[in-house]
């Protein structure tokens, strides 16, 4: 089966729509520090003309945050029009549980033995999906590295076990998205750095390699 697809790291109207045409299921807009962080009010405007297109019928808009304050998060969440929110810092279960909006955790692993641990401890909350990437020298946020595989694994069978759903992140593009899938049956997959021209600035061709890769290992679907 095909897994849900997030195109995250988004910063302009064109790379969104493309992305969207091409059968994303969520677009990602990071609202941290980053090279691709976008500002709250074009992220609205780029929100406001696909709704206007119809793009976003059955598609929803993720902001990634680091480390900021509730009220902050709910604020950028209201203005830009976001559905969800992407929580990628130090933030703890009860201060995610205390977010006034739909939230799920992104969790950097470096082995089995973290896998394990990072998935027991989110089992219980009440988000329904966890996001899963390689941990790296850089602080936070994505770092274009896919995850170990044995604990990539790990955490797919510990997400199984407690009904979340499993996303891999980190390092995906056209060239292993497809070997990723066929390996691992994920339920979600998350890329940015791997289909991007530079910082922020999406490749048109690969979207297109990108999901033509998911459907072929997907069985066409």
């Amino acid at each position: 089966m095909r897994p849900l697809v997030k195109i995250c790291g988004i910063t302009n109207y064109e790379d969104a729509a493309l992305a969207l045409e091409l059968g994303a299921d969520f677009i990602g807009f990071v609202m941290a520090p980053s090279p691709r962080r976008v500002e709250a009010a074009s992220v609205a405007a780029i929100v406001a003309r696909l709704k206007d297109r119809g793009l976003l019928a059955r598609a929803r808009t993720v902001g990634v945050f680091v480390n900021q304050e509730p009220s902050l998060m709910a604020s950028i969440m209201a203005e830009a029009s976001l559905d969800e929110a992407q929580i990628h810092g130090d933030e703890g279960l009860a201060f995610c549980e205390a977010l006034p909006f739909p939230w799920y955790r992104a969790l950097r692993v470096a082995d089995v033995a973290d896998a394990l641990r990072l998935a027991g401890l989110w089992a219980g909350s009440s988000s329904g999906r966890l996001l899963f990437e390689a941990a790296s020298g850089r602080a936070y946020g994505g770092t274009g590295v896919q995850v170990d595989a044995e604990a990539a694994r790990a955490a797919l069978l510990a997400c199984r076990r407690t009904g979340k759903q499993f996303f891999l992140a980190g390092g995906l593009a056209p060239g292993n998205v497809g070997s990723a899938i066929l390996s691992l049956g994920p339920d979600g997959i998350d890329a940015s750095s791997g289909l991007e021209d530079s910082p922020g600035r999406k490749s048109a061709e690969a979207l297109r390699r990108f999901f033509a890769a998911i459907a072929a290992a997907s069985g066409g679907r």
